[in-house]
């Protein structure tokens, strides 16, 4: 795709999160009125969910016709493949957005062959959009203005603050391994229970890491991207399918390769 293009599409992403952004804050306001639904145990959705993706699908179909749509809440339906494609979490984060947390996210990427070549991240609650696309850089725009994003120059895992994600609806005694091997070394461990803000924060510096063994492609292509840009660590993460989950480590450089030990990725 040519450069062309691809600045079309990341101003689009951009333009498209905040409309997405501002349609869920005002759900968000008013979440008293939502009715919420369980697809699994622990596993929310909400007509606000819904109405988001269509808002961003209709948009972007508008704009770019025979590019591909992977949507958190219509996912089933994707045939594939993930080239020229749109993949989105409409809000990552609904159990927090249901319950008034204001920790969640619209959040957008563009791939080809896989990839992702744009990131989008869009904080409604905080007012930070954040930004990327391959070779130019992460960004953030915020009340402030425009400004360039790098990780923490974080050197030892004793220390560091870390996200290590994880989802409640079966027991992990992997993820309790790991949680106690963190506690042997040191790190500060949080859970904010929003995967691509979590990786967003990475890209900033506000966290040195973010770790979840199983994790979706739409919570995770986007943020992995900022996190890229921003001279981050990640490790590849490649989903067997569209629909399953997979391993996602991002992180500062300085603590990658003890942190990837930790993990036992």
């Amino acid at each position: 795709m040519s450069d062309a293009m691809t600045d079309e599409r990341y101003r689009a992403a951009q333009a498209v999160a905040r409309q997405a952004g501002a349609l869920a804050r005002e759900h968000f306001d008013h979440r008293e009125r939502l009715e919420v639904e369980l697809k699994g145990p622990q596993d929310f959705v909400t007509r606000a969910d819904r109405d988001v993706e269509a808002l961003i699908r209709a948009e972007l179909s508008r704009a770019f016709p025979d590019d591909r749509f992977l949507g958190e809440e219509t996912a089933a339906s994707f045939a594939g493949p993930i080239d020229r494609c749109w993949i989105v979490d409409p809000i990552d984060g609904t159990h927090n957005f249901v319950r008034g947390v204001p920790y969640w996210n619209v959040a957008i990427a563009y791939a080809e062959a896989g990839s992702a070549t744009i990131g989008v991240v869009h904080d409604p609650v905080a007012g930070e959009l954040y930004h990327a696309h391959r070779g130019g850089g992460a960004w953030c725009d915020d009340a402030r203005g425009r400004h360039r994003l790098h990780v923490a120059n974080t050197a030892d895992l004793r220390g560091a603050y870390v996200a290590l994600g994880h989802h409640d609806r079966a027991p992990d005694p992997h993820y309790l391994e790991i949680r106690e091997r963190m506690m042997e070394r040191g790190v500060s461990m949080r859970n904010f229970g929003s995967a691509a803000l979590q990786l967003a924060h990475v890209a900033r510096g506000r966290l040195d890491a973010f770790v979840e063994r199983q994790l979706s492609i739409w919570d995770a292509i986007g943020g992995l991207r900022l996190v890229d840009e921003a001279g981050g660590y990640t490790a590849p993460f490649a989903p067997a399918t569209a629909t399953a989950k997979a391993s996602c480590i991002a992180s500062a450089p300085g603590i990658a390769r003890a942190l990837e030990d930790l993990v036992g990725a």
